[in-house]
C-alpha cells in the first residue's frame, strides 16, 4: 500500500509538489489528458512547469482531474481549480519523462 502524502507534509517540505500532486495522477487521467492534448503541445513546451501553455487550456480540461477529489478531502486538502492544474500539470510531466525515457532506450 503506498504512503499517502497530506497536505502538511507537502507544506512543511516533507514532499515535492511532484510527489504530493504525483499521488493524484491515475491511469485515466493520464489517458484522458494525451486524447486531449496534442503530443506536439508539451513536447515544444520550453517551461519545465508547462506555463508556456496558456491557463485557460488547464482549466478547460481541468474536469479529467475531478476524480481526484475525494483523495484531496483524505489528504487534508480540499479540492479546487488550482489543484487540478497541479494534477493534469504532473501528469504532462510523466508522460514527458516517460517519453524521453522512451528515446533515451532506442
Amino acid at each position: 500500500m503506498a504512503t499517502i502524502l497530506r497536505r502538511s507534509d507537502y507544506l512543511s517540505g516533507a514532499c515535492t509538489h511532484r510527489e504530493y500532486y504525483g499521488q493524484f495522477v491515475t491511469e485515466y487521467i493520464l489517458t484522458q489528458l494525451m486524447e486531449r492534448m496534442p503530443q506536439k503541445r508539451w513536447a515544444e513546451s520550453t517551461c519545465e512547469h508547462f506555463n508556456d501553455i496558456p491557463l485557460h487550456w488547464w482549466d478547460r480540461v481541468s474536469i479529467i482531474a475531478a476524480e481526484a477529489d475525494a483523495k484531496f478531502t483524505a489528504c487534508g486538502d480540499y479540492p479546487t481549480l488550482a489543484g487540478r492544474v497541479c494534477i493534469l500539470k504532473e501528469a504532462a510531466r510523466q508522460v514527458r519523462d516517460k517519453e524521453k525515457t522512451n528515446v533515451q532506450d532506442d
